[in-house]
């Protein structure tokens, strides 16, 4: 893993676990071989090659997908809350200069001026994927944006590299394997996501994501908890 991308640990964790549960949201479930298939086609949609990413939507496996669908290409994602004030998206995606933002529609207006891709439209199968356009361990991973001291959000870079060293102690300290759940519940812009994402999906475990509703209420939460196990 050390001299390994995101992306290849993923690809292992695929190959090991093709059907076992890779996300579980509160009415569907999605194996690993099912989100490969579904990362395959966000990156095949891909209009170019980019060095930076946005992605702004719900959470559900869509949001993974399109993560590690700019992981497989080599490029560096850069999250946003579609809940986000409007200026603080736009600072965060001007500065680090993303290619385009993976959406929905529905936050269209929210992100005028910037090239969009829509997730409701990848809905066809493709018939031969594009190069993937691999990264390398050293390559950035994603940009994510802290408040800063300032109150001017600051952009923290972190590489393939140093995701898989973290997930890698992860596993060593908590032993993350087949069978286990993990609750998705950080917003996307803070380290502890990272933590819920990379350390269950790269491990064979399943990543279980509430909706909007059990997000907002901590009774509806833990039924989604209990439920999930």
């Amino acid at each position: 893993m050390s001299n390994s991308t995101v992306y290849e640990c993923f690809e292992e964790a695929v190959t090991r676990f093709p059907e076992q549960s890779a996300i579980v949201e509160p009415e569907k479930s999605l194996t690993y071989a099912g989100l490969k298939r579904r990362i395959d086609l966000i990156m095949e949609n891909f209009p170019s090659q980019e060095k930076c990413i946005g992605i702004v939507t719900d959470h559900g496996a869509d949001f993974v997908a399109a993560i590690f669908a700019v992981l497989k290409a080599g490029a560096a994602y850069v999250p946003a809350e579609p809940d986000f004030p409007e200026e603080r998206i736009r600072f965060m995606m001007e500065e680090s200069g993303v290619g385009f933002i993976i959406t929905r529609r529905k936050y269209q207006e929210k992100l005028k001026g910037f090239p969009l891709l829509f997730l409701e439209d990848m809905t066809e199968e493709f018939s031969a994927q594009k190069d993937s356009r691999r990264g390398r361990p050293e390559s950035l991973a994603y940009i994510l944006y802290t408040s800063g001291s300032t109150g001017v959000p600051k952009g923290v870079c972190v590489t393939n590299a140093n995701v898989c060293h973290y997930v890698r102690a992860f596993q060593q300290e908590f032993h993350p394997a087949a069978g286990d759940v993990m609750l998705q519940y950080s917003v996307c812009s803070f380290d502890i996501f990272v933590e819920e994402v990379f350390t269950t999906l790269l491990s064979g475990a399943a990543l279980a994501i509430p909706d909007g509703q059990a997000r907002a209420d901590v009774n509806s939460l833990m039924d989604f908890v209990r439920e999930k196990k």
